[in-house]
């Protein structure tokens, strides 16, 4: 793909590529940071050509990303992106298991204060997070052998 991406960890965006360590690496050492108590959410999304890092920040439509909350021992990772029928969706990224009844794994972030819930097959630990993010920022998409659900991110509408 070869194409520029930014990321943003807790709030703090930057473009990605150091250029001291393989993109593989980089990717290794930023979640491996991701700890209890300090860094818990990592986005990483493609930078169009022609658009400075600053302007796509600020004002560039950031609507396909990959985004994981957590620690580097057990995290979320979720796919937001615009599907073939042109609609923006959210899916969380899992492996395919059993999802009868609702999800029941908490994954706890920004000290605490957040937490997602999700089904055990849709937990990543450091290592095979890394995969999938390399594997989205050479393709763009995450690697064919995980499966996505979608995650329903509008509000609820107020009852009157």
């Amino acid at each position: 793909m070869n194409q520029r991406h930014y990321y943003t960890m807790d709030g703090s965006s930057t473009e990605f590529g150091s250029g001291l360590r393989s993109p593989r690496e980089e990717f290794a050492h930023l979640l491996r940071l991701l700890r209890e108590g300090k860094r818990s959410t990592f986005i990483v999304g493609p930078i169009p050509d022609g658009v400075h890092f600053v302007d796509h920040i600020q004002y560039g439509d950031r609507s396909t990303y990959l985004q994981c909350a957590g620690t580097f021992e057990a995290m979320t990772i979720e796919w937001h992106r615009v599907d073939d029928d042109g609609q923006d969706r959210h899916y969380i990224v899992g492996r395919g298991g059993d999802h009868s009844g609702e999800p029941s794994v908490d994954i706890p972030f920004f000290d605490g204060t957040r937490k997602a819930t999700v089904y055990p097959d849709e937990v990543f630990a450091l290592d095979e997070a890394t995969d999938i993010f390399f594997h989205y920022y050479e393709t763009g998409s995450v690697p064919p052998s995980y499966v996505t659900r979608w995650f329903d991110l509008t509000w609820p509408k107020p009852q009157p």
